[in-house]
């Protein structure tokens, strides 16, 4: 089965002041975490994003179709642009996401439109593999100005795969990068 690496990094990164995927982590563009990490499991890789900036990875860009819709509109605008129906879906700012957690929901995934990973209890829907039939209802969510993924996932009947069990999987994995505090927590 193909699947398309979908990595967003259109976000404004209002808490952040700057571009998240574009700031350094150990020596390292938080991007290129997640572009190492798809790329370890064979994806094509995609970005949403409106910053022409992302272009110097060699990866095709695209920009919001409809702009400041934020993460409901990365993903509609993933599903527009994509070549393939199944579609794992990340955010730029989750640096430590691991090839053993993306094949573990990628496997979970194999009968679902939608499926999202939750650790200990904490959904993360930007962890989650989409699939392009569903890009109507996230118009529609669009089209209302409803903004929350989790309503239009919860439409969908998305599948919450745990991970929890899984002991590779630590919770470090989902951690995301929003405020210069956190940057600086998880330097080494």
């Amino acid at each position: 089965m193909r699947i398309t690496g979908v990595i967003l990094a259109g976000g404004k990164s209002s808490r952040m002041g700057t571009d998240k995927g574009l700031l350094e982590l150990n020596g390292q563009l938080l991007i290129q975490y997640a572009i190492d990490t798809l790329k370890s499991i064979g994806l094509e890789i995609i970005i949403i994003s409106n910053n022409s900036d992302y272009e110097q990875f060699g990866f095709p860009v695209y920009p919001d179709i409809i702009p400041d819709k934020g993460p409901i509109g990365g993903v509609y605008t993933a599903l527009s642009y994509s070549s393939t129906e199944k579609n794992l879906i990340v955010s730029c700012d989750t640096p430590f996401l691991s090839k053993k957690l993306l094949n573990y929901l990628i496997d979970a995934a194999k009968n679902s439109s939608i499926a999202i990973a939750e650790f200990e209890g904490r959904e993360h829907p930007l962890i989650g593999i989409y699939s392009k039939h569903s890009r109507d209802t996230f118009k529609l969510y669009l089209d209302r100005n409803d903004l929350k993924l989790q309503n239009a996932n919860k439409a969908l009947n998305a599948d919450v795969v745990s991970l929890t069990m899984h002991p590779e999987v630590k919770s470090i994995m989902f951690s995301n990068l929003n405020t210069t505090e956190e940057f600086k927590r998880l330097e080494l």
